[in-house]
């Protein structure tokens, strides 16, 4: 990553494929809608998701991520959201709230994915 002059990420990135479920949050914490994605790609801080729906920078989620035999939740808010093609966009989220409990299950799953071998 630092080798890039152009490169804007500061967490290491490690490629996996999970599905999500999501709930789009207003600023008074209404729910709004939800829907599914999958993952693309893990940082210690945020997610690349594949979503059908475009989003506003800022948005709040609220995400339920399946890790092996586990449920992680947290919040996130959107940094950015580009189309693809014409069904599918590339959403960044950065996490902004974890549990404690949640984040240790998160990081601990992070740590996995960071000693696995590359495919």
């Amino acid at each position: 990553m630092l080798d890039d002059p152009f490169e804007r990420r500061r967490a290491e990135r490690r490629y996996a494929m999970n599905f999500l479920d999501y709930e789009i949050v207003s600023p008074d914490g209404e729910i709004l809608g939800r829907g599914l994605a999958r993952t693309l790609n893990v940082s210690a801080s945020g997610l690349l998701l594949e979503t059908g729906q475009f989003f506003e920078a800022g948005q709040l989620l609220r995400i339920t991520l399946g890790l092996e035999n586990e449920l992680v939740q947290m919040t996130g808010q959107i940094a950015y959201s580009r189309p693809i093609d014409d069904n599918l966009c590339s959403t960044g989220v950065h996490f902004i709230e974890f549990a404690d409990s949640e984040r240790r299950t998160f990081q601990h799953y992070f740590e996995l994915l960071s000693t696995a071998p590359v495919k």
